[in-house]
C-alpha cells in the first residue's frame, strides 16, 4: 500500500513538470533572434521610405523645415541596411520633428489623397458622394415638384369654394330681388331688363368658377397617384348644366334659378374624397419625406465640399469615409427632427405655399451643420438632466 502511494506521487510530480515546462516561455533561439532583427530592419527600412515621402511632401508645399533634420532623413536613406544606431537614433528625432512640421498631414493621408493608378480612397469618396448627392437632388426634386402641384391645386380649390359661396349669397339675393318684381309696376320692363343684366354678369362668373373647379379636380384626380393605384380610376365627373331656369320660348329667366345645386355641384362626395386623400399625401410628404430628403441634401453638400477641401489640403483619410457615411444618415436624422417642431398637420390650409417651404429651408440648414444640432441637443439634454451625486471621500 505504502509502495503504491508512493509511485501515485512521483507520477504526478512528474506530470505536474512536464506540464509546468511545457507553459515556460522558450528561449530564443539564434535563428529567432536573426528574424526578429530581420523583421526590425524591415520596419526601420519602411520607416525611412515613409519619412522620405514626407520630407517630399513638405518640399512641394514650401513647408519650412530643420536642416538637420532633412540631413538625417537623407543620411538614414543613404545608410540602407548599414544605417549606425546613432544615425538610427538621429533619424527617429527627424522624423517626428518633420512629421510635426507638416501636421495635420500625414502619412496616411498623403497615401488616401495620392494613388498611382489614380483610384484613391478619396477619388473614390469623392465620386461615390458625387452620385449620391445627385440622386438624392433627383429625388428631391421629384417629390417637391409632386408636392407643389399638390398643394397649389388644393390652394386653389379652397379658394375656389370661397368665391362661390360669395356668388351663392348673391345669387340668392338677386333671386329674390328678381322675384320680389311687380309686373303691374310701370318701371316693371326696365327694372327686369336690369335684373337680366345683373343676372347675367353673375352667372358668367359663376361658370368661370366651375369650369376652374372642375379642370382642378380633374388634375387633382390624375395627381393622386395612391388611390389610382389602389381603386381603379372612376369617370370623370360632367361639366352640369347651366342653372339657369328656362322658358318654354327658351328665355332665360332668373327669378327661377335653383338656390341649391349653382355653387356646390364639384364638391360631391367622390371629390370631397380626392381632396382629402392630396390633403394626407401633402401632410405625409411635408411632414416626412421632404424633411428627410432636404435634411440628407444639406449632408451631402457639406460632405462634398469637405472632401474637396481635406483633397486640397492633403488631409483626407480612411477614417473621414466612416464619418462622411455617419454624416448623411445623420443628414437625414436631423431634417426630419426639425420637422417635428415646425411643421403643421394642416400646413396646406392655414399657411401659403412659401410659407409652408420655410421648414423644409431649416432641414436642409440641420443636415448641413449637423454638429451644431446635436451640440445643441445635447446642451439642452443636460440642462433638463439631474447632476451627478457626489461621491463622499
Amino acid at each position: 500500500m505504502t509502495q503504491s502511494i508512493i509511485l501515485l506521487a512521483v507520477g504526478a510530480v512528474v506530470v505536474a513538470s512536464l506540464f509546468i515546462w511545457s507553459r515556460r516561455s522558450p528561449t530564443p533561439s539564434g535563428a529567432d533572434t536573426s528574424a526578429n532583427n530581420k523583421k526590425y530592419d524591415e520596419i526601420v527600412r519602411l520607416a525611412i521610405d515613409d519619412a522620405a515621402q514626407l520630407l517630399a511632401y513638405a518640399s512641394r508645399t514650401g513647408t519650412s523645415l530643420n536642416s538637420a533634420d532633412v540631413q538625417a532623413i537623407i543620411l538614414a536613406h543613404s545608410a540602407g541596411n548599414s544605417i549606425t544606431p546613432e544615425q538610427e537614433a538621429t533619424f527617429w528625432t527627424a522624423a517626428s520633428a518633420i512629421s510635426k512640421a507638416i501636421s495635420p498631414v500625414t502619412l496616411e493621408t498623403i497615401k488616401s489623397t495620392n494613388s498611382a493608378d489614380g483610384k484613391s480612397a478619396a477619388a473614390r469618396a469623392a465620386s461615390s458622394y458625387r452620385i449620391r448627392t445627385m440622386v438624392t437632388l433627383v429625388a428631391l426634386l421629384v417629390f417637391q415638384i409632386y408636392w407643389l402641384v399638390g398643394a397649389t391645386i388644393c390652394t386653389d380649390l379652397k379658394e375656389i369654394r370661397g368665391r362661390l359661396e360669395t356668388l351663392a349669397e348673391q345669387g340668392s339675393k338677386e333671386g329674390a330681388a328678381a322675384r320680389a318684381l311687380n309686373d303691374k309696376d310701370p318701371d316693371y320692363a326696365a327694372k327686369k331688363v336690369l335684373a337680366d343684366q345683373v343676372f347675367d354678369r353673375w352667372d358668367s362668373l359663376l361658370w368661370q368658377e366651375k369650369i376652374s373647379a372642375w379642370a382642378d379636380f380633374e388634375v387633382l384626380r390624375n395627381w393622386n397617384v395612391l388611390k389610382l393605384v389602389l381603386i381603379p380610376k372612376s369617370e370623370s365627373a360632367p361639366l352640369p348644366e347651366s342653372s339657369l331656369a328656362t322658358t318654354k320660348d327658351g328665355e332665360r329667366r332668373a327669378d327661377e334659378i335653383k338656390e341649391t345645386d349653382h355653387f356646390l355641384w364639384v364638391f360631391t362626395p367622390g371629390n370631397a374624397e380626392q381632396i382629402q386623400t392630396a390633403q394626407i399625401v401633402l401632410t405625409a410628404l411635408l411632414k416626412y419625406v421632404l424633411p428627410i430628403l432636404y435634411g440628407a441634401l444639406g449632408a451631402s453638400a457639406y460632405i462634398v465640399r469637405m472632401i474637396a477641401d481635406e483633397v486640397r489640403s492633403y488631409t483626407f483619410s480612411r477614417d473621414s469615409i466612416v464619418r462622411y457615411e455617419l454624416r448623411y444618415y445623420l443628414g437625414a436624422v436631423a431634417g426630419f427632427s426639425i420637422a417635428w417642431f415646425t411643421s403643421e398637420s394642416k400646413s396646406t390650409e392655414t399657411a401659403g405655399i412659401l410659407q409652408s417651404l420655410s421648414p423644409l429651408a431649416l432641414a436642409f440648414l440641420a443636415g448641413y451643420s449637423v454638429d451644431l444640432l446635436f451640440s445643441f441637443l445635447d446642451r439642452l439634454a443636460s440642462a433638463f438632466s439631474s447632476p451627478a451625486p457626489k461621491q463622499s471621500g
